[in-house]
C-alpha cells in the first residue's frame, strides 16, 4: 500500500526511493569511517600511543577492506544485498559504540578490523549489485546519486564529530556515532530498501535489456550482458581491465 501511494499519489518510481537508501548507507558509511582525524589527537593525548600505532588501525581496516571485497561481492550476488548492507552497517555500528569503550591498542586494532569488515558490505560492491536491479536506462544516473552519499556523510559527519569531540569528549563523539548508525540509519535505509522487490519490474525497457555477449569478431563483448558474467568472461574485457587498474591505483 505505501509503495502504491508512492507511486499513483507522489508520483514517484519505487526505485528512486531505493537509491536514497542506499545513499543514506553509504552517508553513514563513509562518513563514520573517515571521521578517524579528528579522534586522532584526543586519543593520542590520553593514552600515550604514538600516532603510528594509531594509524596502524586505519591500516588493518584497509588491508580488511581490499581482502573482503571480492567475498562482499560474491555474498551479494548469491543472497540479499540489502540484508547483507545492513548486517555490515549493524557490524560498523558495534565496532562503533566498542570504540567509545576501549582502553587497549589491541581492543582498537580489532574493532577496526570489525568496523573494516562491516563497512565493506555496506561498500558500493553491494549497493551497485542492488542498483543495477532495479534500473536499466537511467543506471548511470541512479549510480552516481547513490554514490553521492559517501561525499555528503564526508561532509556532514565528520564536521559532525569533530564538534562532539570539542564540547564532550572522544567517547561521546564514538558514541554519538554509532547511534546515527543503528538508531537512525539503519531502520530508515531498510525501509527505503525493502520496496526492491516491486521496483525491479519498472524502468525496464526490454530493447536495452538485451546484450550480445560477443562483438562481430567472436570476442568478449565490454558491455556486461543484463544477466551479468562469470569471472571467466570478464576477464577477457577491456573494461573489467580498466575498473581494476584504476581501483587498485
Amino acid at each position: 500500500m505505501t509503495n502504491l501511494f508512492r507511486r499513483r499519489v507522489l508520483g514517484i518510481y519505487p526505485g528512486w526511493w531505493i537509491i536514497f537508501g542506499a545513499a543514506l548507507v553509504m552517508f553513514g558509511a563513509a562518513g563514520s569511517r573517515f571521521s578517524f582525524g579528528v579522534f586522532l589527537k584526543p586519543m593520542t593525548d590520553e593514552f600515550g600511543w604514538s600516532r603510528s600505532s594509531l594509524s596502524g588501525a586505519l591500516a588493518i581496516a584497509g588491508l580488511a577492506t581490499a581482502f573482503l571485497r571480492p567475498l562482499a561481492g560474491y555474498l551479494s550476488d548469491r543472497y540479499d544485498p540489502v540484508k547483507m548492507a545492513l548486517l555490515g552497517m549493524l557490524m560498523a555500528g558495534a565496532a562503533l559504540f566498542g570504540l567509545s569503550q576501549i582502553q587497549e591498542l589491541w581492543q582498537l586494532y580489532a574493532l577496526f578490523l570489525l568496523m573494516g569488515s562491516g563497512f565493506t558490505l555496506a561498500s558500493p560492491a553491494t549497493m551497485t549489485k542492488l542498483i543495477s536491479s532495479v534500473f536499466t536506462k537511467r543506471r548511470g544516473l541512479a549510480l552516481s546519486l547513490a554514490g553521492s552519499g559517501s561525499a555528503v556523510g564526508e561532509t556532514m559527519l565528520v564536521p559532525t564529530a569533530a564538534v562532539i569531540v570539542t564540547l564532550s569528549g572522544w567517547r561521546p563523539a564514538y558514541f554519538v556515532l554509532a547511534i546515527i548508525l543503528v538508531v537512525v540509519i539503519i531502520p530508515i535505509s531498510y525501509r527505503l530498501l525493502k520496496t526492491k522487490a516491486e521496483a525491479e519490474v519498472d524502468d525496464r525497457d526490454p530493447a536495452e535489456m538485451v546484450a550480445a555477449k560477443t562483438d562481430s569478431t567472436g570476442s568478449a563483448c565490454m558491455w556486461m550482458p543484463d544477466d551479468g558474467m562469470s569471472l571467466k568472461q570478464a576477464v577477457k574485457t577491456p573494461i573489467f581491465w580498466a575498473l581494476t587498474f584504476g581501483f587498485f591505483t
